[in-house]
């Protein structure tokens, strides 16, 4: 009976202090007693971005789209815009937040060491990057980062990709699988961006070898034939940096047809006596609007500066550009 009567009192302060645990306002003997957690660990009092802080530092709160550049120095993951819908949007820091407190938060919420990043190539995903260390910040104040890069094996040697945040890629659209420049493309270059010079009233380069800066073979439709897509200049070279005020530029995407040949479907004459210097190449393309068309980035150099654009194929068939990113 003796046991029985302990073993009642034992339960009985057991029943109390869970009463005490489940509620964190009791009254004890005429007191007032409250349940406060501790205070957290000195160094752990960070605070977890929300909505409202995103939105005043201007953060992306969505999928971003990097352009990762590989060359001796090593490999730069640089953010290049926020996807939104069928366009893109820039990205920028707001004039009233310090460059410092925006380097901070974009490199913990956007580019913390240590992230992994799907990486592609015309289309297909090519391998992964881990972001490895900061890198320089952009002349429009973007934070950019370092890391490595593994890749399949056909895309070893490819020094431009595009990268999105693990978990936030898009569909890539079948194996990697590089087209070559062919002989028809090579003969028609030339001869689509002499038409487009004439057509703009510019004079002809003198030579065309000379003046034909980049020219790749890409895949953004269906068919037998791949695309093309070519820069020319004059008085110009293909990176940030003077030009001569009369100098120019013509970028151009071609399709092929059957009876015409290379045909332009997306052209861009820069004359540089109206517009100054914009010298504009093509960097990849990828569906990362997620609509079943191709969406195609471009770099533009200018004399102090280079910045992005984008080109895509809308409703009605036709190649337009729906982005280009605001100079600093």
């Amino acid at each position: 009976m003796r046991r029985l009567n302990i073993l009642a009192a034992r339960l009985a302060k057991l029943l109390i202090l869970t009463a005490l645990v489940a509620c964190d306002n009791v009254q004890w003997g005429g007191s007032d007693v409250q349940i406060v957690p501790p205070p957290p660990a000195p160094g752990t009092m960070g605070i977890e971005p929300d909505a409202r802080v995103f939105g005043e530092l201007g953060l992306p709160s969505g999928t971003v789209l990097f352009h990762v550049a590989r060359d001796t120095a090593g490999t730069r993951l640089i953010p290049v815009a926020e996807v939104s819908g069928d366009t893109l949007r820039t990205l920028r820091r707001p004039a009233g937040v310090s460059p410092e407190a925006y380097e901070t938060r974009f490199r913990q919420a956007v580019l913390p060491v240590g992230a992994q990043f799907d990486v592609f190539r015309r289309g297909a995903r090519v391998g992964t990057m881990v972001v490895q260390g900061h890198g320089a910040v952009t002349r429009c104040g973007l934070p950019t980062a370092t890391g490595n890069v593994t890749t399949v094996a056909a895309a070893a040697d490819v020094r431009e990709l595009l990268a999105f945040r693990r978990g936030l890629a898009p569909e890539p659209r079948g194996e990697y699988a590089a087209p070559q420049v062919t002989g028809s493309i090579r003969t028609y270059a030339s001869i689509i961006a002499e038409r487009l010079i004439l057509q703009a009233g510019l004079p002809r380069p003198r030579s065309w070898a000379g003046a034909q800066r980049d020219l790749q073979a890409i895949e953004i439709m269906p068919g037998g034939n791949p695309e093309m897509a070519a820069t020319y200049l004059v008085g110009d070279a293909l990176q940030v940096g003077a030009a001569d005020p009369n100098g120019y530029s013509v970028f151009y995407l071609a399709d092929f047809e059957t009876r015409r040949g290379y045909q332009p479907i997306y052209q861009e004459v820069r004359n540089y006596s109206q517009g100054g210097k914009a010298a504009p190449r093509l960097v990849d393309h990828l569906d990362w609007s997620r609509n079943d068309a191709q969406d195609i980035l471009m770099q533009v150099f200018g004399e102090d500066q280079s910045w992005y654009q984008s080109v895509t194929r809308n409703e009605r068939g036709q190649w337009v550009k729906t982005w280009e990113a605001e100079r600093c």
